[in-house]
């Protein structure tokens, strides 16, 4: 018997029989099925890819506030901001951003994070404020750029993977704490014409003492005899001091002291010096870096320069004794070289020459460094300058009077003094009194 194609029966499960009708049916249905099966695939995949996305951006965001470490008032303070604080500061050191170097500057940074914070709240209680051009204009003298490419500067941070906010809130505590000092400290200065006239008679009796620049660190102690924390801190500075940088912008990130832009280098007369500090200085040499353990904490110095008596200038006389022959030098008796004594040669070919009214600035090196630490009739050891050997003696020295320090510079020198007094005494009563709250501590 003959069928029709369409009508051949195959068989499937059961033994049911099977057309090609029902056989399209079939691949149909699967057909419709695996493509709104598909369709849902697809959204599950671009949804997860937006997740993703989200997510990564969420993450950068969510990254500032990964954890809290200090909260101050109501203010807080997360391990974002401490990271990106110590990510600028190895910066400005020229240091590499490396686990050891972000541990030997992490305490100070969380300390001055505090301490900035605490500047903004008392400020904003007091209800100074600032523009954004203002902060802008500050922000721009601080690291050196020109306002008018604040936005290139804000570009060439962000590339180098920094966070301009955190920076923008360093530097509008900064200008704020400024301003709150100049209204609540500067109307409070008084400086009354007898003390100017004291002043400037103790200077002008004090001619002919020593007067030093220099830059000192304190690291003061938390507690009286809690010499341990000031310590670890003085060893982490002279490490970073080691790896060449220099001592001038450590001190500004390690110091424990206000002090004034005006006065961040200025000379200093020796009778204000406390007594350990100023013997140390009268032994240093120009650039030398001294520390030691002060009554309170830990100090280091270093002596940029040093000079007599405010801008008074000495004028030194004095003999050298010169010979090719470091023997020659040796058998000549001191005691019989005279400052009466007139240039000539003497025995074993030494030669004898005579110096008058001599700034110091106008001498070499090895003179300056040599003569202003001599007393008049003192003596030199003996000193190599090629192709010679020498020995200097001191004859006179005395102050140039043609440059005196007016009663006007006296005044801004006790304003700053006093200024910078009553700010340290008020940000260490604000630190001590303030709620700080550690977390995982």
């Amino acid at each position: 018997m003959k069928m029709n194609v369409s009508e051949c029966h195959s068989r499937g499960l059961g033994n049911i029989p099977i057309t090609q009708k029902i056989l399209h049916q079939i691949i149909l249905f699967f057909y419709l099925v695996l493509k709104k099966l598909w369709k849902v695939i697809f959204n599950i995949i671009i949804i997860f890819f937006l997740n993703v996305i989200f997510f990564e951006k969420n993450l950068f965001s969510q990254e500032k506030f990964e954890g809290m470490i200090v909260s101050i008032d109501k203010e807080i303070i997360t391990t974002y901001d401490l990271s990106q604080r110590i990510k600028l500061a190895l910066k400005s050191l020229n240091l590499e951003d490396s686990i050891s170097n972000r541990d030997s500057v992490r305490e100070r940074m969380l300390e001055l994070l505090i301490l900035e914070k605490i500047k903004t709240i008392e400020a904003n209680k007091n209800d100074i404020s600032h523009t954004e051009e203002e902060l802008i204009n500050f922000t721009s003298n601080i690291y050196n750029f020109s306002k008018d490419d604040f936005e290139g500067f804000k570009s060439f941070l962000e590339n180098e993977g920094f966070d301009i906010d955190i920076l923008l809130d360093q530097m509008s505590s900064e200008l704020l704490w400024k301003k709150f000092l100049q209204k609540t400290i500067a109307s409070k200065i008084i400086i009354s014409e007898q003390e100017i006239q004291d002043s400037f008679d103790e200077r002008t009796k004090n001619k002919g003492k020593y007067e030093f620049d220099y830059n000192e660190v304190l690291f003061m102690n938390d507690s009286p005899e809690d010499w341990q924390k000031s310590k670890k801190k003085l060893e982490e500075f002279l490490k970073l001091l080691d790896k060449g940088i220099t001592f001038e912008n450590l001190s500004k990130k390690f110091n424990d002291v206000y002090t004034m832009e005006s006065q961040s280098s200025r000379w200093v007369l020796e009778d204000s010096i406390d007594k350990k500090t100023r013997e140390s200085l009268q032994k240093m040499k120009d650039g030398e870096v001294l520390s030691f353990r002060d009554t309170d904490g830990y100090k280091i110095i270093k002596l940029n320069k040093k000079r007599f008596y405010g801008n008074s200038k000495f004028k030194y006389s004095f003999l050298k004794l010169s010979a090719i022959n470091k023997e020659s030098l040796k058998k000549i008796k001191i005691n019989q070289i005279s400052c009466n004594m007139d240039a000539k040669t003497l025995k074993n070919n030494v030669e004898l020459m005579k110096f008058e009214n001599l700034m110091l600035e106008e001498m070499s090196k090895i003179f300056r460094e040599n003569l202003e630490i001599l007393k008049e009739g003192e003596v030199t050891i003996i000193l190599k300058k090629d192709p010679e050997f020498m020995r200097l003696k001191l004859c006179k020295k005395e102050v140039d009077n043609k440059s005196v320090v007016s009663k006007i510079d006296i005044e801004k020198i006790i304003y700053t003094q006093k200024f910078n007094q009553m700010a340290n005494t008020l940000i260490s009563n604000l630190r001590k009194n303030t709620n700080i709250k550690f977390f995982n501590k």
